[in-house]
Order: C-alpha cells, then structure tokens, then sequence
C-alpha cells in the first residue's frame, strides 16, 4: 500500500531577466532567517525534510528553487554550474533577500559552492549535506554504487551513451515512483533502505519524483554533466563560513567527495557522521538547520 500524501508547500515562480520562469517552493517562518535549499538530482521544489514544520520551530525560512529544466523551472541551454548564482542572485532580489543562508544536498552541493564562490557578500552561511566532490574525487578508493560511478565517469565526454538508460530511469521514476526507489535502495547500504522504507520519506520522494522527472531525462542528464565535469571556480576562493555533513556508510556520495573539499576549502567544518549513509539530512536536518542560521 502506498503511504499517505503529504501536505505540499507553497509553490511559485519568478521570472528571470532573461525571461525564463525559476519555480520554487516555500516554507517555514516567513519572518525567519532566509535560507536557500538546493535538491539533489533528480530534484524538485517538493524535495524536503518530511516535516515541513520544523523549519518554523526553529526560525528559519526555507526556499527551495528548481533548477532548469525541473519542475516549473524553464530548462537553460547550455548551461553551466556557475550560471546557477546569477539565477538565485535574481530570486535572492525578488524575495527582497539581501543576505541568507544556502543549504545543498547531494548534487546541490556544488551549486551551493558555486553561489558562495561568486554571491560572497550575500551568503552568510554554506551547508553541504552528502555532497558531490570536485570531479575526480570519488571515488577516491572508496566504495561506490556502479551505476553513480558509470554516470559520473561517462557524462563530462560521453553523455550521449547515458541518454537511453536515463530515459528509461526518468519514465519509470515519473510512472512508479515507489519502485524506483526500491531499485535505487537496493544500490545503497542498509542505513540508507531502512531510511527510504519509512512511509513519510517514501511519500516525500514520490512526490519529489514525479515532479523532477516530468519533463524527461533531458534535465537530469544537463544537471549530471555541469557537477561531474569543471566546476569553473576553485573552492580555495570561497571565503563564506562551510559546513560539511558526510556519512562513512555513503555508497551514493562516498565521503571521498567531503574529504576532497576539507583539504581545497578555507577552514571549512566537516561532520563525519559514522554508520550515516546518503540520506543523513533526514535525521540531522534539526542540527544542520540549527547551525546553519546561528548567529555568526
């Protein structure tokens, strides 16, 4: 039986000044600490932590912004991961936001850097919660999914070998969302299914699914080839304060990819979480938010 529909957050679009429209969803204290979430891939303004009212708990605003070609984001041709700061540099404006705090999960990750790398002065804080590492990272001699390795290997040369597979991958995610979870829990460690059978989480990821995955796997595979090849910033020059969050028992995102950053980041703070997996936001989502908006 499929667990029960959760509550949906707001949605709404802003339109960028190159006239595309940025799809996002909203939540949390409006009066709260502005905060700037980025999904994984695939993604959507629907990925989030399954209560949507511990964001208010603890004070923060939380808005989540698709990035092209998800959701009700307007896809970008030729994009690259860096074009990603201008675009919440325009959000960032129509929120009326001068300063706030940015979150990246897995592959949001390098687009959270990104944003610190060129919006410095507005990005008070940066969270990188099981995030993707600088390409040739991972797996830096540790264990990997083969399926996440092949993708990362093949898309910065080969990406036109990933299109059928990634077709077939985003038509069965977008009809049986609940299976393709199965299938993607079956390539993780046991820590990361037991968090995916949790009937809240199920629910949230279907969600997420249907709405990442509904224009194809055109976006995926955009998204995959701008965070597996040249990021076009070198982390040694972000000077906002980082916090890394990595489990050891991540066989999606192996802990390769926060070790890397450690030593290329100016100071950064590394949380190792031992036995955590791929989705350890789930469970530390009250602490990475907490110390994400914390006074500096």
């Amino acid at each position: 039986m499929s667990p029960e529909p959760l509550p949906l957050p707001q949605s709404a679009t802003v339109r960028l000044p190159d006239g595309r429209r940025l799809g996002y969803a909203s939540y949390g204290d409006p009066k709260g600490v502005p905060v700037l979430v980025f999904h994984g891939l695939p993604g959507s303004r629907y990925q989030r932590h399954p209560d949507l009212e511990l964001a208010t708990r603890l004070g923060a605003h939380i808005v989540a912004p698709e990035r092209p070609g998800f959701g009700l984001s307007d896809p970008l041709r030729l994009r690259r991961l860096m074009d990603w700061a201008n675009d919440v540099a325009a959000l960032a404006d129509a929120l009326g936001w001068e300063r706030f705090a940015v979150a990246g999960v897995s592959a949001g990750g390098p687009y959270a850097l990104a944003c610190a790398a060129r919006l410095t002065k507005r990005i008070l804080r940066v969270a990188v919660v099981s995030g993707v590492g600088p390409p040739g990272s991972m797996p830096g001699g540790m264990p990997m999914a083969w399926t996440v390795r092949a993708a990362f290997q093949l898309a910065p040369r080969f990406a036109w070998l990933l299109r059928p597979a990634l077709a077939v991958a985003s038509a069965f995610g977008r009809a049986w969302p609940e299976r393709y979870l199965d299938l993607l829990a079956s390539h993780l460690h046991p820590v990361d299914r037991e968090v995916l059978r949790r009937p809240a989480v199920r629910a949230m990821f279907a969600q997420d699914l249907i709405e990442a995955l509904k224009r194809g796997a055109e976006p995926f595979l955009q998204d995959l080839g701008c965070i597996a090849s040249d990021w076009g910033f070198d982390p040694r020059t972000i000077q906002v304060p980082v916090e890394l969050w990595h489990g050891d028992a991540d066989l999606m995102i192996p802990l390769s990819a926060a070790l890397a950053l450690e030593r290329r980041l100016n100071r950064p703070r590394l949380e190792r979480v031992r036995g955590a997996g791929h989705f350890l936001g789930i469970d530390r989502w009250a602490q990475i938010l907490g110390r994400l908006i914390a006074p500096l």
